[in-house]
């Protein structure tokens, strides 16, 4: 006689996974429809909700392969990665990950970090919000310990370098956009931070030494340690400069001493 559990692992495989269906269908009444049946109108029905979830947190990536294209993506990532919880705000995010691995989508080489801006993008959103920080706090900071200073970055702030103009790509994609929709890949990469600092997601394009700084700020290093590193790239790199802009705009929003 089945478990519940081992009933539950075979109806997750045949619905998720398209496995066992006659192992599946043990235990289970008719009800008036056959079994197979039934069992497959659920399959059809959690198959298609989560394709949709994913179209809805990727429209752009759907809208570069197409919906049948994106529908066979779609189910090959659920079956390798089906929902973990409930709630389906982190289904999806190693999308960006399957899709560089998934052989029929390789002569698209912009396509995972296009996927990548778009769940940043929903990551971003959905973050919880932060109060800003005082500057006036940094005024009482021994001089001393500037050395060993360190900035937070807001909850919602997400760093992306990528070898292709995914932005471009991105902004030609959004409904309503007005713009020269022809991409030339020869202007090369681009270095993206993603953050919600109040109501609206933006997507900032950043410098190479500016995005290093940021993103070694970001893996705890001290201003003299980011610094340090972002010179190598751009000698002409001011620091003062960017913490006032980036305090002034919500992304770092508190500061310690590392000891």
């Amino acid at each position: 006689m089945n478990t519940l559990h081992e009933t539950q692992r075979r109806f997750t495989n045949y619905a998720l996974r398209n496995l066992g269906q006659a192992l599946a269908t043990e235990g289970i009444k008719g009800n008036g429809l056959d079994v197979a049946q039934r069992l497959a109108i659920y399959r059809n029905n959690t198959q298609l909700g989560l394709t949709e979830a994913l179209r809805d947190g990727y429209p752009v990536v759907n809208k570069l392969v197409g919906t049948e294209f994106f529908n066979h993506l779609a189910l090959s990532f659920i079956r390798h990665y089906p929902p973990k919880a409930g709630c389906l705000l982190s289904f999806g995010g190693q999308f960006a990950d399957f899709i560089a691995d998934f052989q029929p989508a390789e002569g698209l080489p912009y396509l995972p970090d296009t996927a990548r801006l778009e769940w940043f993008w929903h990551e971003a959103f959905h973050e919880a919000d932060v109060i800003a920080l005082d500057i006036t706090r940094l005024a009482k900071v021994d001089p001393n310990c500037y050395g060993n200073l360190g900035f937070t970055l807001h909850p919602s702030a997400r760093l992306l370098a990528s070898d292709y103009p995914v932005l471009r790509i991105w902004q030609a994609n959004q409904e309503g956009f007005e713009g020269e929709g022809r991409i030339n890949f020869d202007e090369g990469g681009c270095q993206l931070l993603i953050y919600r600092p109040v109501l609206e997601v933006e997507i900032i394009p950043l410098s190479k030494a500016e995005h290093l700084f940021l993103t070694l700020l970001d893996m705890e290093l001290t201003v003299t340690q980011a610094v340090g590193q972002a010179i190598t790239i751009d000698s002409t790199f001011e620091v003062l400069p960017v913490l006032q802009h980036w305090i002034a705009n919500g992304l770092l929003t508190d500061f310690y001493i590392k000891n």
